[in-house]
């Protein structure tokens, strides 16, 4: 087994490098058609590498690949994804059973019912180890608390029949008073830049915080910058003023990764177009499926469920519980004092 050490370069953040395994081979590895997840975030580099903002590292064995990572909002923890390829959980316990676990603790992100059964067996396998126990726990701040949703995105593009009443009715409101730019336009860059402001101050007025927005969009508005190739989206206006805008990546497997989805909340009806017009332009690029992801929130989560998702993926978070390591050379006993001797 090996693992990468974190490398700092352009604009910030953390990518996955050593000698002989450049990001380009993790790329090329994890979107194989045979690796291929339910849960496509787990195919996405670029997913990993704005998760893993913080620092990011890829450990390579039993002809599987896996990320572990620092946890975006809780300092001191590490976030552990499962295994890409066929190791059989072999490769996520060989690297717990190696974590030195931080003072913030080590959570499992993403996994599935069968991630963690395979995970159990494997561990249950090894002679030694240094795990007690794993605790499935309730997912308190990223976007898998509620489940990952996944849109047709010719159903939604059509918009046809009696679910989707409501929506057709709300993107009418917004239709015609917003221009859309595709992400490759000269001014879309500078565009999200300024509906981000714009979007950070609609929270300041309503008194609202965002955990780590300001850390998640700056990496991100980087990456696009620097590797323009590999994201697709919209940017919507009113006039002059950017009011939102989508980024999802290159698709696999016929399917995309919503990366982001940012729109005014003042404007009654956007929130449902920018998602319309965004399976629409998917459309058009022959992307079957868009990975809506899950939610925070149940408000978002109820949101997504407007679209009519044809799968939605329920995934687990779970606590991996070290037991105390004794010094051999350290001993206790109790101390015994006059009244003990009588």
């Amino acid at each position: 087994m090996r693992c990468t050490r974190p490398i700092l370069i352009k604009k910030g953040w953390y990518i996955p490098v050593q000698s002989d395994f450049a990001f380009e081979r993790f790329n090329l590895f994890i979107r194989q058609e045979d690796h291929a997840r339910r849960d496509t975030y787990l195919n996405a580099p670029l997913y990993y590498a704005l998760t893993g903002r913080h620092g990011i590292w890829v450990y390579e064995g039993y002809s599987a690949l896996m990320i572990v990572c620092r946890h975006p909002h809780i300092a001191g923890r590490l976030l552990v994804f499962p295994e890409i390829g066929h190791a059989q959980g072999k490769l996520m316990a060989s690297v717990l059973t190696d974590l030195t676990p931080p003072a913030g603790g080590v959570q499992l992100a993403r996994f599935s019912a069968e991630d963690l059964a395979q995970l159990r067996e494997a561990l249950s396998q090894k002679n030694f180890s240094p795990i007690s126990q794993i605790d499935v726990c309730e997912e308190a701040v990223m976007d898998w608390r509620y489940p990952a949703h996944i849109l047709d995105t010719q159903k939604v593009s059509l918009l046809k029949g009696r679910d989707f009443m409501k929506i057709r009715n709300k993107i009418k409101k917004v239709e015609g008073q917003t221009e859309i730019l595709p992400l490759h336009h000269p001014e879309a860059i500078r565009a999200i830049r300024a509906a981000h402001k714009y979007w950070e101050g609609s929270l300041m007025m309503r008194d609202i915080e965002s955990a780590d927005s300001s850390g998640f969009y700056k990496a991100l508005f980087a990456m696009v910058d620097e590797w323009p190739e590999l994201f697709h989206g919209l940017v919507f206006m009113q006039g002059k003023r950017p009011v939102g805008f989508t980024i999802y990546d290159k698709p696999f497997m016929q399917t995309s990764n919503l990366l982001a989805n940012l729109s005014d909340a003042a404007i009654a009806g956007l929130a449902d177009f920018q998602i319309v017009e965004t399976c629409r332009a998917m459309q058009a690029q022959d992307i079957a499926h868009l990975n809506f992801g899950g939610s925070e929130t149940e408000t978002l989560n109820l949101f997504k469920e407007k679209f009519m998702p044809v799968q939605s993926l329920d995934l687990l978070s779970a606590e991996v519980v070290y037991a105390p390591q004794r010094d051999l050379q350290v001993k206790s006993g109790q101390l015994k004092t006059s009244t003990d001797l009588l």
